[in-house]
């Protein structure tokens, strides 16, 4: 089974409040490990970003993405006094930091031409700040993805920006025909690609038993969001322990694209 130091990610940083572990797996089928992580707890900062598959560089793009947050996340987590438009704003010019590296890089790099990642990063303001309880920002491109899980369920944070995501929302495609899509992965936004990626930020309220969950989709081709719940749900408190059952139930379908997660609870309901 997978061991939570494989992560290209420190692993605990042991300081009061919401804590993550992160986990990245090559897969079975893939040559490379294009997904990057990063766990700073310290910053109550986590990012997961999946270099495009196919393309050039792709390990490169996600590394120069989760770089580019961790050089942000001073900023990100100053002080608990930033209204919802403020905390945005710095999300967006975090995403915005990382989408310019990953082009210039390209630019620089001609092997490198085309190259892209996507992007999902999560930030909690703690307890205390001018809404009272405790929320999560998130901010998303592409179709890595963020869930909260609660009460025995998980619901999605974030929408895929791809191509079949598009046709469902307009009731062109139904759910059964988008599984089996062969356009399924492709995607309508990624960082590095186009001229401008603007990410997709929601806000949402926590609740003290809550955990969050980020993903590439290495998990989520493999696992439904009923099977991943149900992994959730039968090891409600430890990190390593669901990040290890995760990874090992991708594989365990065959592992056929790098498996990135990083779970994030608060530390009042153990690990």
């Amino acid at each position: 089974m997978p061991r939570p130091h494989e992560a290209r990610a420190p692993v605990h940083d042991r300081i009061p409040g919401w804590q993550g572990v992160g986990l990245t797996h090559q897969g079975l089928v893939r040559a490379a490990n294009q997904d990057a992580c990063a766990v700073l707890n310290d910053h109550r900062l986590w990012v997961v970003a999946d270099g495009m598959g196919g393309h050039a560089g792709g390990e490169v793009a996600s590394r120069l993405t989760v770089a580019a947050w961790e050089a942000e996340a001073g900023t990100i987590a100053d002080g608990r006094s930033a209204t919802h438009e403020e905390l945005a704003r710095r999300l967006n010019a975090a995403t915005v930091q990382a989408h310019q590296a990953v082009r210039q890089e390209a630019a620089r790099t001609p092997a490198l031409a085309g190259m892209g990642t996507t992007l999902v990063a999560l930030h909690i303001v703690p307890a205390g700040n001018p809404y009272g309880p405790p929320y999560a920002a998130v901010a998303h491109v592409g179709d890595s993805r963020a869930y909260l899980a609660r009460a025995g369920g998980i619901h999605a944070l974030t929408r895929d920006h791809s191509w079949v995501e598009e046709q469902l929302a307009k009731g062109l495609l139904s759910t059964q025909e988008a599984l089996a899509h062969p356009y399924r992965h492709v995607l309508t936004r990624a960082i590095g690609i186009d001229e401008q990626s603007t990410p997709d930020i929601g806000i949402v309220s926590l609740e003290p038993r809550d955990r969050l969950l980020l993903c590439t989709d290495g998990l989520t081709k493999m696992l439904s969001d009923d099977e991943i719940a149900g992994i959730l749900a039968a090891s409600p408190q430890r990190g390593e322990q669901v990040c290890s059952a995760l990874v090992q139930a991708a594989l365990d379908r065959g592992g056929v694209d790098n498996v990135t997660v990083i779970l994030v609870w608060h530390e009042s309901t153990g690990r």
